[in-house]
């Protein structure tokens, strides 16, 4: 099993190598997803179709999938998840990467271009922003008491529920079961932290990091602040999606593909 080990803490993180000689692009889905769900992913298929300009990198958050699952919310900070990601390309022998991060995953992401900039090649980061989380947003009322739920339940059907709940459908099946597949008192942990971890940067206008940022009109936690990120960085570009809130981008980002596209060809080396 593919495992690279933490610096800081000792966790070990899953990852799935496909090879290649391009430039690595490390996929980090959602506060759910594992790597077999990323693999899945829109932001995945579009990027296989270009097999001699990516090497396409899928890794467990931890608390996820086959990574180290603690129950500590402090096990959650984020230059301790920051280190799980230069802990990959560090086993990988890779110097830089394109970091590709939708909505947990994109919430890493701004971590990483805060806490490790010298290993970027480029960022795109989906449905998420930097700043404090606002508790009074949809999603973020939704979470502790989802997560906490399921982790009385011992399953995290309760947080399933909510989500479909709040994005207006049920799941695909074999995505469901995929969610169903993981650790209630580690998704809580690590959900706890998130919103309680406050503003990644204190100046995103320092940044030299090339990125792209997206987020749905209709994801209503994010949007606006996902704008304000993009506008401070310098080297940013934002894109709105419209119709669609932060569950629908998440699983169907196809307006945003060819930006990706655009953007890691114009971040290589």
């Amino acid at each position: 099993m593919p495992y690279a080990r933490n610096a800081l803490d000792g966790s070990r993180v899953y990852f799935e190598d496909d090879g290649g000689q391009g430039d690595a692009a490390v996929i980090h889905g959602g506060i759910l997803d594992s790597v077999d769900a990323e693999r899945d992913s829109p932001l995945a298929q579009a990027l296989k179709g270009q097999p001699d300009e990516f090497r396409l990198v899928y890794v467990d958050h931890r608390g996820v999938g086959r990574s180290h699952k603690p129950t500590a919310v402090e096990a959650y900070a984020m230059p301790l998840r920051v280190a799980d990601a230069v802990a990959v390309l560090d086993e990988l022998g890779v110097e830089r990467a394109h970091f590709i991060g939708a909505s947990y995953g994109g919430r890493l992401g701004f971590g990483i271009g805060e806490h490790a900039p010298e290993r970027v090649l480029s960022l795109v980061m989906g449905g998420q922003q930097p700043y404090a989380i606002d508790p009074h947003g949809p999603l973020a009322r939704l979470l502790p008491g989802a997560v906490a739920a399921s982790r009385r339940d011992g399953s995290l059907e309760p947080f399933v529920q909510a989500l479909e709940t709040y994005a207006g459908t049920r799941f695909p099946d074999v995505l469901r079961a995929r969610y169903l597949d993981n650790d209630p008192a580690a998704i809580e942990a690590a959900s706890s932290a998130m919103l309680a971890e406050g503003a990644i940067s204190e100046d995103l206008r320092a940044w030299r990091v090339r990125c792209l940022i997206y987020a749905s009109v209709g994801d209503v936690d994010f949007h606006d602040q996902a704008r304000r990120a993009a506008d401070e960085i310098p080297n940013a570009e934002f894109i709105s999606l419209q119709g669609l809130d932060h569950i629908g981008a998440h699983l169907r980002p196809d307006p945003v593909l060819p930006a990706v596209l655009r953007t890691l060809r114009g971040g290589g080396r």
